[in-house]
């Protein structure tokens, strides 16, 4: 069992390159399991490449940075990660690992069981740091939105950024993306739903780290919304055909 850990970084290369170094691969390291380490960058300075760049000479051959994107997007990153990856699983975080990365210990036993883990920041046995207060707010207003517009039954927290995804679904998944922004979460658990893959969702220990937060809750907000309304009209398109999904098995 290989799994691709896929991390979408825009303007975090001292944060990440620090987290690879104390946290990610020893972590990685004691698992068990075969892995890999994609970077994906995704819109960035070109101060950010030169220090991602340098930083990553030394690094253990396991890790690997795709080309540079001038494009941005989370969405972009995370699906770029996606078809670059071999794997049996695609294990996506962010570069500041708000999530612990323990959570990865309640999937691995589990790998091979479901299609979809999603961790889950409002379940009794989770954990998340008090943030301010527009985006607790922020938080609330999109799970009922979500919720009120996709009926998802299954996905409580959509907008964490750890996810582990089967690889052959997820490569299903990313080619019919088109949101490259932060409503991308949604769109693949659209995709996840409609096609009634499982899924299990997985308690975490989240830590959020506002000084990494680049875009303002407003404008956001309203990108958000209109991204919202386009995966509804995009229904159809996200549904497998038969043999399609028979190609999965």
């Amino acid at each position: 069992m290989k799994i691709s850990v896929i991390i979408p970084i825009k303007n975090q290369a001292e944060k990440l390159l620090e987290n690879l170094r104390e946290k990610i691969i020893p972590y990685f390291d004691s698992c068990g399991v075969t892995y890999e380490v994609i970077v994906s960058p995704n819109g960035y300075s070109p101060e950010q490449k030169e220090i991602l760049t340098k930083g990553m000479e030394g690094m253990p051959a396991q890790v690997r940075v795709l080309p540079f994107c001038e494009e941005g997007g989370k969405g972009r990153g995370v699906r770029l990660g996606v078809l670059a990856s071999d794997a049996d699983y695609d294990l996506i975080m962010d570069a500041d690992c708000a999530t612990d990365l323990s959570a990865f210990d309640l999937i691995k036993p589990d790998l091979g069981k479901y299609d979809a883990f999603v961790a889950n920041r409002d379940l009794p046995e989770s954990y998340q740091n008090k943030r301010p207060f527009l985006r607790r707010m922020g938080h609330k207003i999109s799970i009922w939105l979500i919720r009120r517009k996709f009926g998802f039954r299954d996905i409580g927290d959509t907008q964490c950024g750890y996810k582990c995804y089967r690889h052959k679904m997820a490569l299903e998944m990313v080619n019919r993306q088109m949101i490259m922004g932060y409503a991308y979460d949604v769109e693949h658990c659209y995709f996840i739903t409609l096609n009634h893959f499982s899924v299990k969702e997985i308690p975490v220990h989240w830590e959020n780290d506002e000084a990494g937060t680049s875009v303002s809750f407003f404008s956001s907000s309203r990108a958000f919304s209109k991204d919202l309304n386009r995966i509804k009209k995009n229904k159809q398109a996200y549904i497998l055909g038969e043999e399609e999904r028979k190609a999965l098995c």
